[in-house]
């Protein structure tokens, strides 16, 4: 029938609304530390040393703001997305910085396309937040976003390595060779970070999300993000799966 869309179950629909949830949780958690220190920095109570953000943070961000205005002045998307990853590669190395820059992109709907076309430059970023002294709720709604596309796009690689070697195989008259050698393959997913390392661990020793939750001093919700993370990255689809794999 036309128009008709298969509607979610209650569950789908419960898990759909929760993630939702999540997302918001982490987008206002990065959206209050960039409040809370640019308006540090308009009272006057920033340090010029600071081990989490690094040195000078505040001439950085404020140098950031100013070149961000100048470019808005002449606003096209592709010039504001060059130019603003280019700005947050090669001159600042201020994380506070990098993230308002990240957040910019986001905000005017320019991060995904640009995650898509630089899948590796984003991976990297990541790690370097990962390597800091960062809180990960700073920067959570950033790794889960990178490692989303970047999961989707492996996926779709892989769906289209299917279709080719479906279409060569035919035209050699293999179908049925082809058809048992794609049932064995299997994708290739991103790795794990650092932190969803340590969650799959618990996991496995059989700790509960709120056991995890104190281990490594995150929130509940931060939890059960890294852990459907892992579900996916691993490809099962619960504890009990995930535990047999140890």
């Amino acid at each position: 029938m036309k128009g008709y869309c298969k509607p979610l179950d209650s569950s789908e629909h419960f898990l759909q609304k929760e993630e939702k949830s999540i997302a918001r949780e982490e987008k206002q958690a990065l959206e209050d530390t960039l409040r809370n220190f640019e308006e540090s920095i308009l009272n006057g109570e920033t340090k010029s040393e600071n081990k989490v953000w690094g040195s000078n943070a505040e001439k950085a961000w404020l140098d950031y703001r100013l070149f961000e205005i100048d470019l808005r002045a002449d606003y096209d998307a592709e010039n504001y997305l060059a130019q603003t990853k280019a700005y947050l590669k090669d001159s600042t190395q201020i994380l506070i910085v990098k993230l308002k820059g990240l957040e910019t992109l986001d905000r005017k709907g320019l991060l995904v396309k640009d995650i898509i076309q630089n899948e590796e430059y984003y991976l990297a970023l990541l790690d370097e937040f990962e390597q800091s002294e960062l809180p990960s709720r700073t920067y959570l709604y950033f790794e889960n976003k990178i490692r989303k596309v970047s999961l989707e796009q492996a996926n779709e690689k892989y769906q289209t390595s299917l279709i080719l070697n479906f279409v060569g195989l035919i035209a050699i008259g293999g179908l049925t060779f082809g058809y048992f050698k794609n049932k064995k393959e299997k994708p290739s997913y991103p790795p794990l970070s650092n932190q969803e390392k340590k969650v799959k661990n618990l996991i496995q020793d059989g700790k509960t999300n709120k056991e995890i939750a104190e281990v490594l001093f995150i929130s509940l919700s931060t939890v059960k993000t890294h852990t459907s993370n892992i579900y996916s990255k691993l490809g099962v689809k619960n504890r009990k799966e995930l535990q047999a794999n140890s």
